[in-house]
């Protein structure tokens, strides 16, 4: 059978474009591993007289946190220490490296002191494994990071479906907080908090959002330290009284749709994130050798 020139070329071509596509395909992988189950953990919190609701879904290096009051999400990929923020209101997301932001801010002095307490705290997936040692939650001889003297109470309440005792917190200048705590630990709830702290800072520096108080987590760090595991912590005067609050954990599908970007949003700049990667390093001035005197 014989073949115009013509056609063996569109055959040719035919052929390659399919390799290529075979090739590929065969070397296209996922770009995050997702397990089977994931872990949801939903909190909600009043700060500044607005109700708000947090549901963290995680697994091994992922994190999605969703705030439906505000409509947004943040997809955090612990391997690359990098940040995607979904805005459901108007299709749009953006994206952040941390370890770019960070290395771009460190000479700076506009952003020193908290780039260096963020640095102290070691910011990274590591940090997600809550302690549950110590012997006495009672630590009411002492103080310890959150600043409070802690003293436990006989009242006794069940929220969500756990029973808690309270917990009061003062210290020497007259403030106090309320902690209702389970009496022992809840490592999913523990985890979930401990990757909210990982990434708050980071999240109300760049995109200067942040997703919870950042008072909670000295305070339920020193607790849980104690052995108990706060389910409730209040605080605040009457005129503003602030609360945070487990709600529910849970156990979903894991699907890799969850920690990818709608094909339909558009990707925006964060103008903040901008600033500060622009942001020129504050100079540091040659050293002068001091000119001669006869006192030198």
């Amino acid at each position: 059978m014989a073949f115009s020139l013509r056609t063996i070329l569109f055959l040719l071509i035919g052929a390659l474009l399919g390799a290529a596509q075979m090739t590929q395909t065969a070397n296209s992988t996922p770009p995050v591993a997702v397990p089977a189950f994931l872990d949801v953990v939903t909190f909600a919190f009043n700060a500044e007289g607005e109700n708000h609701k947090v549901v963290v879904t995680s697994g091994p290096n992922l994190l999605r946190v969703d705030e439906p009051a505000d409509g947004y999400s943040v997809i955090y990929h612990a391997q690359t220490d990098s940040y995607t923020g979904l805005e459901h209101r108007n299709y749009t997301y953006w994206e952040f490296s941390w370890p770019e932001v960070r290395d771009a801010v460190e000479n700076s002095k506009r952003h020193e002191e908290r780039i260096q307490e963020l640095n102290n705290l070691g910011l990274s997936e590591e940090r997600a494994t809550a302690s549950t040692s110590g012997t006495d939650a009672g630590a009411s001889a002492g103080g310890d990071d959150s600043g409070y003297v802690w003293h436990p109470t006989t009242d006794r309440k069940r929220i969500a479906d756990l029973d808690c005792a309270r917990w009061t917190g003062d210290t020497v200048s007259g403030e106090n907080v309320e902690a209702w705590c389970y009496a022992g630990p809840l490592p999913k709830v523990q985890a979930a908090v401990e990757r909210l702290r990982a990434i708050n800072d980071p999240m109300a520096l760049v995109p200067v959002r942040e997703i919870v108080p950042d008072f909670i987590f000295p305070v339920y760090a020193a607790l849980v330290k104690g052995g108990v595991t706060p389910v409730q912590i209040n605080w605040g005067d009457e005129q503003e009284k602030n609360h945070f609050q487990f709600v529910e954990a849970a156990t979903r599908d894991g699907k890799l749709s969850l920690f990818t970007v709608p094909k339909l949003y558009i990707k925006t700049t964060l103008v903040t994130m901008d600033g500060m990667v622009k942001e020129q390093p504050v100079p540091v001035p040659p050293k002068t050798t001091p000119a001669k005197t006869w006192q030198n």
